[in-house]
C-alpha cells in the first residue's frame, strides 16, 4: 500500500470516528475533575520537559551533518530538510507547553467556577 492509498485509509478511519452522534450536534459531556486536568498538564509538561532537550539534539545533529556533508549534493538537500524538521519539532514541543498552561486554565476555572456555585448555594441555606 502506498503512501496516498494509506492517507485515504487513515481520513476514513477518522471521519467515521466522526459521525458519532457527539458530532452531530449533540452536547457532550466535559465535566471532568479539576484534578484529572491538572494531572494532564502535568503529564504535558513534564514530556515537554523530557522531549525538549532530545529535540534540540536532534535538530543540532543534522545541522551538524549538513555542514559536515556541505560539499556533496547531499549536504544542499540535508540544511533545508533539517531547518524544517527542526521547527516541526519545536513546535511539538511548543504545543505540549501550551496545552499544559490550557489544562491548568481549565482546572482552575473548574475549581473556581464549583467553589462560587458552593458559595451561593450556602447563602441560600441549601449547603
Amino acid at each position: 500500500m502506498g503512501w496516498d492509498e494509506e492517507w485515504a485509509e487513515i481520513q476514513t478511519a477518522s471521519n467515521a470516528a466522526n459521525d458519532h452522534p457527539r458530532a452531530l450536534g449533540a452536547v457532550q459531556d466535559v465535566n471532568f475533575p479539576p484534578g484529572e486536568l491538572y494531572a494532564s498538564a502535568s503529564a504535558s509538561a513534564e514530556v515537554e520537559e523530557e522531549l525538549r532537550p532530545v529535540l534540540n539534539r536532534a535538530v543540532e545533529d543534522i545541522a551538524a551533518a549538513a555542514a559536515a556533508l556541505r560539499a556533496w549534493s547531499i549536504g544542499e538537500q540535508l540544511a533545508p530538510s533539517g531547518e524544517g524538521w527542526g521547527a516541526a519539532l519545536s513546535d511539538l514541543a511548543d504545543r505540549l507547553r501550551e496545552h499544559a498552561a490550557g489544562l491548568r486554565m481549565a482546572a482552575t476555572g473548574s475549581s473556581a467556577l464549583d467553589e462560587e456555585i458552593r458559595e451561593r448555594f450556602r447563602g441560600w441555606g441549601t449547603v
